[in-house]
């Protein structure tokens, strides 16, 4: 299961324990100068040797991982790698396409934001800790990631012996899933900010010469020039229309809470705050096509600025994969007066 924290009302921090494949390297490099805690050294690479198995061969975690890197991690020097085009461009092809799923404007790739998720990344792997404010006594500690800490969501993996390689869109559709972050939703807010216009994406990898195996990601999601519409929406629901599973992760009793976001100021994100949108006496159902209404639970506002500052959280119980499910959501108070929205979702794969 994953464990979730937030530091302050910006990006979630998603701290996951997954189980799993492994990453090895031609050299292992100690991580005592760093200050780092994920083992006794981490290494990545095509030789044998570290972190590699039984018999020197590279392990499945290592032969998974290296096609991501055009230069490969370096712990020990503090080395935070680079990832190859290809990944990059295929992390913002997932990110665009969760936001077409919701109608949303596609994003373009902030190259200038590589460091800041690259160093990062680096840092909750050698610290095996996430934080948006990283101290300065971290190891592989910079200005730099620091900045990345405070702009970005965070992801880390392990450190375990058993940490499956997760795809970047696996971690991706976990941001978006936001599964034990339902108190904020902030990873989710901020993928689906109507009011985005370009994110940044890095990870590092890395497996110690005893086999214990983590992975860092961030996301760059905090814009100093974004926020100014004008956007097309008029609200953003979590799930909506002909919905990927791989995007929602779960059906019936483990599937995520839902969300609501209306747009009540198509120019500025700021301007969607309590005083435009309030829940105060908003009713939600959630009715299967030829069934009964859903029962629903766990109704609650938010007006916090993760990405927009309102939204409207709720859970439905019973939901089933294939089916069109009908939502209406009334009594939304926008601009001073009360309406109503109604949407639709099935989940597909």
């Amino acid at each position: 299961m994953p464990f979730l924290s937030f530091v302050h009302p910006d990006p979630a921090t998603l701290v996951s324990r997954w189980a799993g494949w492994s990453l090895c390297a031609a050299l292992a490099l100690s991580l005592a100068g760093c200050g780092g805690s994920v083992g006794a050294s981490i290494s990545i690479g095509s030789g044998s040797g570290s972190g590699s198995g039984s018999g020197g061969s590279t392990s499945d975690f290592t032969t998974a991982a290296l096609p991501l890197y055009a230069t490969l991690p370096d712990t020990s020097l503090c080395r935070t790698g680079t990832l190859t085009a290809a990944e990059k461009s295929g992390a913002l092809a997932t990110v665009n396409a969760i936001r077409t799923a919701h109608g949303l404007a596609t994003v373009g790739y902030d190259t200038a934001g590589d460091g800041e998720v690259m160093q990062i990344a680096l840092m909750s792997v050698v610290n095996s800790a996430l934080d948006h404010a990283p101290p300065t006594s971290w190891g592989c500690y910079t200005p730099t990631g620091r900045d990345g800490g405070a702009s970005s969501n965070l992801y880390l993996g392990g450190p375990s012996a058993y940490l499956t390689l997760a795809s970047s869109a696996t971690i991706l559709a976990g941001w978006l899933a936001d599964v034990g972050s339902e108190a904020t939703l902030g990873h989710r807010r901020w993928m689906l900010d109507p009011f985005l216009t370009k994110v940044a994406f890095g990870r590092v990898d890395v497996e110690s010469a005893g086999g214990v195996r983590a992975t860092g990601a961030a996301l760059k999601v905090i814009q100093t020039t974004d926020g100014a519409g004008p956007v097309a929406s008029d609200y953003v629901a979590y799930p909506v229309g002909d919905y990927k599973k791989a995007y929602f992760q779960g059906t019936g009793t483990t599937a995520p809470i839902q969300s609501f976001t209306a747009i009540a100021d198509k120019t500025s994100r700021s301007a969607n705050g309590q005083s435009k949108v309030d829940y105060g006496v908003a009713t939600v159902s959630v009715v299967p096509r030829g069934g009964a209404a859903l029962a629903v639970s766990e109704v609650s506002p938010d007006y916090v600025g993760y990405g927009v500052p309102n939204v409207l959280r709720f859970r439905a119980a019973g939901i089933v994969a294939g089916v069109f499910h009908d939502v209406t959501i009334t009594n939304v108070r926008v601009n001073g007066v009360l309406r109503s929205y109604s949407y639709t979702f099935r989940l597909v794969d």
